[in-house]
């Protein structure tokens, strides 16, 4: 998710979104069966963790008033 995010400024919305070949290297890289991260829960608790700590550990933040009037600035 972290590569994803870098890569394309936002967070998969599934599995569907990553090809055969990267899930089978992450597959590898965490010695894990290929089935077993399909399971992985895109709309729970557990991935909004995820996804804030890859924002967090990149510095993005949510827009705030300011930012707004910055912009339009």
């Amino acid at each position: 998710m972290l590569k994803y995010f870098t890569q394309h400024g936002r967070f998969p919305r599934g599995r569907a979104e990553f090809s055969d070949e990267v899930v089978d290297y992450v597959a590898k890289q965490t010695k894990t069966s290929v089935s077993s991260l399909g399971l992985y829960d895109c709309s729970g608790r557990t991935i909004e963790r995820h996804r804030r700590e890859i924002r967090d550990r990149l510095g993005f933040r949510d827009c705030s008033v300011a930012d707004t009037d910055k912009l339009t600035d």
